[in-house]
């Protein structure tokens, strides 16, 4: 039986051996990755708000085409033109006549 165990020791101490070289050179390679793959993440991350929320995509692009278009008193007249149609449409509700 101590024979065995023996051979067990041995045999756990060369696997946390092995374990320990594997996880050194895994930090290696992940070192080299780290600043890239963070630069692909925050770019997804924004691409993933834009696809959940082209309301906002659209309405930002609308802004910016109104406002080359009619210059700032035209953004706000245009906003609140789109305010009394979303309100008008979807929540007639709250319309305050």
């Amino acid at each position: 039986m101590n024979k065995r165990l023996v051979i067990l020791a041995d045999r756990r101490c060369n696997l946390l051996n092995k374990i320990d070289s594997q996880r050194k050179d895994v930090a290696e390679l992940t070192g080299r990755w780290q600043t890239p793959l963070a630069v692909v993440d925050t770019r997804l991350k924004a691409v993933n708000f834009l696809h959940n929320h082209p309301t906002l995509v659209v309405a930002s692009v609308a802004a910016i085409a109104t406002y080359c278009r009619k210059g700032i008193a035209g953004l706000a007249s245009e906003g609140w033109r789109s305010l009394y149609l979303y309100l008008y449409l979807y929540l007639p509700s709250l319309l305050l006549y």
